[in-house]
Formats: C-alpha cells, structure tokens, sequence
C-alpha cells in the first residue's frame, strides 16, 4: 500500500499513474513495435493511458504497427485495467502470500469497486477473478469458432483471447484495422462481443447479487430480492439498448446501413447501441455516420456502463436518478422516486454533482481541443 499521507482516492490514482508509466516504457521497447521508429514515446503514452483506463482510443493501429509482444503488453493494462490496479494487486498478495486484508484494503476495495467495507474482501476478489475469467475463457472460445474459420489456428486463438479480453473490460482495442466490420453479419462474434461488454459493464456487485438470487433461498424457501442497486443497473442498461437500438436502425437505415441484410441491420444497430457507453467496437464505418447519430452516441458515451464495472461514464445509476429527477419535476412533485422508492437527498446532491462536473469537463476539455486542433 502507498503511505497512509495518501488518501483513498490519491492512492487509486497514483496506483493507475504508476502502470501508465510503466505500461509506457516497456511499449516503448524496440520488441514491443513492429517498426520501433515509427511508434514514438507519446504514441507508447497515449496507447498505455487508453489500455489502463479502458478508453479504446488508439493513435497507432494495434494488430500492424505492435509486435506480438507489444500486443500482449497491451493487453496485460487492458486486464490490469479493467479489472482495477488495486483488485489485481491484493488479489495476487492474497494468492500467493496468504495475506490477511486490513480495513484499508477493505476502503480501497470499496471505493474502487463501489462495494461496502464491510464485504468480505478475500471473498469479493475471488467473485471478482473468478467472474472475470470465466466470462473472457467462455467469450473467447465462442469468438474462436468465428476466427478460426478466416485464420490460422494459432492466430485465431490469440485474436480471440484479445477480442474477448478487450471486450469485457470495455476497452474496445481490436487487432482488425476496421474494427469488427469484418464481422458484422456473423451472428457469432456480433452476440458474443455484445454479451462480454454487458457483463462486464453492470458491475461486479450485480453479478454478485444475481448469483445469490439464483443460488441463496430466504428461510421460508423464496428466493430473495434483488437489490435495489442491482434492480435500478439492470432496468436502466435494458431500457438504454432496447431504446437505441431502434433508434440508431431508423437513423442509419438509409447511410451506413443500407443496402444490407435486415439481419446486418440489427445486429449493428444492436452494437451502436452497446458499444458506445462503454467499449467502442464498431461494425459500421463510424466516419460516415449521420451527424445526429454521432449527437446520440455522444450522449451514450456520457452514460457510460454501471458503478463498480470496468466501463466509465456518470454510471446508468446517476443517469437513472436524474431521470427520475427531471420527472419529478415535470410532475411538480416534491418526492422523488425511482422503480418506486424514494431517492435520498444526499444521494440527489452526489448526483447533480457529478452530473454538473460531467458537463463542466466536457465543456471546457471540448474548448480546449478547439483551440489546440484550429489550423
């Protein structure tokens, strides 16, 4: 752990600094390009900062201009990332050291995965690995099938395992040059990458929470309750694809999309509808995308995946709140509720706060670029 001078919060923060850092030195390698001169120092930054942070922006073509060793470093920050610097590193403490787990682990668990300190560590980072790696193994093995089919053996292994992993984590890396357009009207890889970003987007609490709904009973032999958390996750990342998927297939059915198979139709509106919150996979050439489409995944990409998940964002939770917010309000009502039950007022201040430094960031970052990027 980093000195106790640090608080909770500077010490996630620090920890992600240190393997961007690091990340960035061994990208920097010559084994790690393909063409050591053409990969520069900032091109290795950039690159580190999107894995750790599981951004998927890239400055540089991952599948061409890394080596495989520069790919499987790539890799390693994605999953590093996505499954948080402080999981994996108490996790591996906890392994292969046998050490016990203070109650600032417990904070640090709790604050980085949006748990309760109370929560068993040892026992939410077994949840955590263990759900992680059986999701990317299943996911992997099914996108195999697909890859297999247009590569060798080998390569197709190493492409699965890199899709799946990048998937998961919501980083939205691909070793294709144009993404998964390759690959939009294979049912296969289509569902299983749109299946990874979902579970790895509703949080680990809620994969926990559903796990004991299907495998705890009440005394009285009932299953019990979902959580209101996981409720409130689950309602508002179904109503979100539901919605934009029908959305983004109406928008683009005469651009991006015309002229294919109804099937291609769905199953890329389907991944604009996902992607977008939390990934960044794309299956239709975004560059030609209508500009109210590209206003609509603005607005997802705000939303972004759910508390304690490997994707970013405001959270589908603090987006629900203020829906039900903005409604209250339309209704001139001074309770507020959401799927029935009233929302506390220290819950409404967190969220108009991060809602109002949502927009404030994106305000001035937007500023910014506009001065940096003009001729």
């Amino acid at each position: 752990m980093l000195p106790q001078k640090f608080s909770i919060s500077h010490q996630i923060v620090l920890s992600f600094v240190a393997v961007i850092l690091l990340g960035t030195v061994l990208l920097h390698l010559p084994s790690s390009s393909g063409e050591p001169e053409k990969v520069k120092l900032r091109d290795c930054l950039f690159t580190a900062t999107s894995a750790v942070c599981v951004t998927g922006l890239t400055v540089k073509d991952t599948g061409t201009e890394f080596s495989f060793a520069g790919q499987a470093i790539i890799l390693g920050l994605i999953q590093i990332g996505g499954l948080g610097i402080l999981t994996f590193s108490n996790w591996l403490l906890i392994s292969f050291q046998g050490r016990r787990t203070d109650f600032e682990t417990r904070l640090l668990l709790s604050e980085s995965h949006g748990s309760l300190p109370h929560v068993e560590p040892v026992r939410l980072l077994k949840q955590i690995v263990f759900y992680t790696l059986l999701c990317e193994a299943v996911g992997a093995l099914l996108l195999y099938l697909s890859f297999s089919r247009d590569h060798p053996s080998a390569h197709a292994a190493w492409l699965a395992v890199f899709h799946s992993v990048a998937a998961f984590c919501n980083a939205g890396f691909s070793l294709f040059p144009d993404s998964l357009i390759g690959y939009r009207g294979d049912l296969t890889v289509n569902l299983t990458i749109d299946i990874l970003i979902i579970l790895g987007g509703l949080g680990f609490l809620v994969f926990s929470d559903i796990t004991e709904y299907f495998t705890r009973r009440r005394p009285d032999g009932r299953r019990r309750r979902l959580s209101f958390h996981s409720r409130v996750v689950l309602w508002t990342t179904v109503t979100l694809i539901s919605v934009f998927t029908g959305v983004f297939l109406i928008l683009e059915w005469n651009n991006t999309m015309a002229g294919l198979p109804m099937k291609d139709r769905l199953l890329a509106s389907l991944m604009l509808s996902i992607t977008p919150r939390t990934a960044g996979f794309n299956s239709v050439d975004t560059g030609a995308l209508t500009n109210i489409t590209l206003c609509v995944l603005i607005f997802l990409m705000g939303i972004g995946a759910s508390p304690g998940s490997t994707g970013g964002g405001i959270k589908t939770t603090t987006f629900a709140v203020l829906v039900a917010l903005m409604w209250s309000r339309v209704r001139s009502t001074l309770r507020i509720e959401l799927l029935g039950r009233a929302i506390p007022l220290n819950v409404l201040a967190k969220t108009v706060a991060v809602g109002a430094a949502y927009a404030l960031v994106t305000i001035i970052s937007v500023m910014i670029m506009e001065v940096l990027e003009s001729p």
